[in-house]
């Protein structure tokens, strides 16, 4: 399993474990013992289920009626099977909330030999016995060690939230490494069990042998209980009853069956407190892992991001540099003028005045012949950002003559570290998806292009900041120039229909090829690098720089990344909010006197 799979794998686990064991623990009134009978194929783990079951009945002198099916050949049982009394039974339909499993009554004559029809590896086949105490809900599993992984799934089902675990082994299995393997993998955090050690040929293997498979899962039984070979057993023609050994220090003295045990039920609430702390000991486990992978995984999205938008800084400087609208540039000029009291000043606001104005007319003019619907003239009730869609049109121009040349090395270099492992699983998973998205980079350009837009409030910082620099120039003393760009503006009216696209939507280099066409736009071009060399211009346009690349770069890294940058930002945000549920837990997940759960 890759993995993607693990960390899926593991979520759903510490989901399973909050969802059937800790929340029906914590709804109130979780005072029956839920006790699980687990072991390797052909154990005798349905022949003691069966044997408990009927264990209060008079006498063993014939076999117990068959609850769970039992074969000499073992492998018969394919899925939960439990039995309780009528009472606890009806009082788990009526609180669903105290369900751990999904329950079907066996009186609906399904088969324990097959699959659950439903699907699900924690549906318990449950049947009413009048002779189990009211706190007892005993459940029978499949071989865990089966070549049908579903079987170890229904098992993980049981062991997710059973009190006390009854591990049925033999001397041919007790040493097993898969089973002493998943066996630790469940009990080593603290969880309860006892040891049914059957087939044994004497007392002393068997306390022998039951040490060994303590030590192995690195967790002490309760107890170890005792069954001799009985070929009678096997055959199904008698019950299995293990008996109690002595502890020896290591584990309880028993005395009796486990039958009598198990209907003590004088340990119930301590076995339920320790069966909680080790369900919250290894939740804590998944969910520490859980942090560890939502971390890194979070700093390597950011990473990629970064990695992004480092490739897309320079590309949208360019762009951005290229595309520069000079119609709130000119309007800021003529605002700074109107401010200013001196008579030279006043002649130039009213010259100015005079052909803003004639440029206005004759942009509603060619707003007519050209197409150019929706934008108003400057200082016309739009504002000077309703020129947005010619200058966004610009920028997508510049964008497409860049895009391969800038892009094609990029995905390279992507592609190598990716072959290089140096992303997570989940990272990799989307930076896979981005470099799909992009078999001929066309896609790219058309999401980044989508992607642009331009706020009204940048524009109106842009002219805010215009107006400083003008008016710092203008502080400066340098009226001479002023007083150029006065006759200038007039000697521009000529061309008409390039002013008026220039002050009524503001892109230089798109405007004027809609204008007038290449000679126009040569000309106007040298008369505002004449009339504008003075350092301002330079300025204005590095401020635009400042204030447009980096929109058009997200852009960029937008319709680089695609759906797999956007699924990434989603796994982002749900392993920031997983963190923060997280931490809120752990500073409130240990359990105290007052959470322990009470045996009624």
């Amino acid at each position: 399993m890759d993995g993607v799979g693990v960390a899926v794998e593991r979520r759903a686990r510490a989901l399973d474990r909050l969802e059937r064991d800790l929340l029906p623990r914590t709804a109130g009134g979780h005072s029956h013992l839920v006790v699980g009978i687990v072991g390797p194929n052909n154990s005798g783990k349905s022949a003691l289920f069966n044997a408990l079951v009927a264990g209060s009945e008079p006498g063993f002198a014939a076999a117990p009626p068959e609850r769970s099916p039992s074969r000499p050949t073992g492998g018969a049982t394919r899925r939960l099977v439990g039995a309780a009394h009528p009472a606890l039974v009806q009082r788990l339909i009526d609180e669903p909330t105290l369900q751990s499993f999904a329950m079907t009554r066996a009186e609906a004559g399904l088969d324990p030999t097959e699959d659950a029809p439903s699907g699900r590896a924690d549906e318990l086949l449950l049947t009413s016995v009048e002779s189990l105490p009211q706190s007892l809900l005993l459940v029978d599993t499949p071989d865990f060690d089966s070549v049908f992984v579903r079987n170890r799934e229904v098992t993980d089902a049981l062991l997710t939230v059973c009190d006390l675990a009854v591990v049925v082994v033999t001397r041919h299995t007790y040493q097993n490494n898969d089973v002493v393997q998943f066996l630790r993998a469940w009990l080593a955090s603290g969880r309860p069990w006892v040891l049914v050690y059957n087939e044994a040929l004497d007392q002393a293997t068997t306390l022998a042998h039951g040490a060994k498979m303590a030590a192995d899962i690195a967790a002490a039984p309760e107890a170890v209980f005792s069954a001799s070979f009985d070929p009678a057993v096997a055959e199904g023609r008698a019950p299995l009853v293990p008996t109690g050994l002595p502890g020896d220090g290591r584990w309880r003295d028993v005395e009796g069956s486990l039958a009598s045990w198990l209907r003590d039920l004088g340990a119930a609430d301590e076995l339920k407190h320790r069966s909680l702390a080790s369900s919250l000991a290894a939740l804590g486990e998944d969910l520490e892992v859980l942090r560890r992978e939502a971390a890194t995984d979070l700093t390597g999205i950011a990473e990629l991001e970064q990695w992004l938008e480092r490739f897309a800084a320079p590309l949208g400087e360019a762009v951005a540099r290229r595309a520069m609208p000079m119609g709130p540039f000119l309007e800021a000029f003529r605002e700074v003028l109107d401010e200013r009291p001196t008579a030279l000043q006043r002649e130039l606001r009213r010259s100015l005045r005079w052909t803003g104005t004639k440029i206005l007319q004759g942009a509603r003019s060619v707003r007519g012949l050209v197409g150019v619907g929706g934008v108003g003239g400057a200082g016309g009730a739009s504002g000077p950002f309703d020129a947005g869609r010619t200058l966004l049109d610009a920028e997508r121009r510049q964008l497409e003559d860049r895009w391969v040349e800038s892009c094609e090395p990029a995905l390279r270099e992507l592609r190598g570290k990716l072959r290089q492992g140096e992303f997570t699983p989940s990272v990799a998973l989307g930076l896979e998806a981005v470099l799909l998205g992009q078999p001929d980079l066309h896609a790219g350009l058309e999401r980044a292009s989508e992607r642009l837009s331009l706020e009204p409030e940048l524009m109106q910082e842009y002219r805010s900041a215009c107006r400083e620099l003008i008016g710092a120039e203008l502080d400066a003393g340098r009226s001479e120039w002023a007083l150029q760009l006065a006759v200038d503006g007039l000697h521009l009216l000529p061309l008409g229909v390039a002013g008026a696209v220039i002050v009524q939507t503001g892109g230089l280099g798109a405007d004027l090829a809609v204008a007038g066409g290449g000679a126009v736009s040569a000309a106007l071009a040298e008369r505002l690098s004449r009339l504008l060399g003075t350092g301002v211009a330079a300025s204005a346009r590095e401020r635009w720089v400042t204030l447009r690349s980096s929109r058009i770069a997200a852009a960029v890294v937008d319709g680089l990344g695609g759906d797999g940058l956007a699924g990434l930002r989603i796994l982002a945000d749900q392993g920031s909010a997983f963190l923060a549920r997280l931490a809120e837990y752990q500073r409130g997940a240990t359990p105290s006197a007052s959470t322990r759960p009470r045996h009624g």
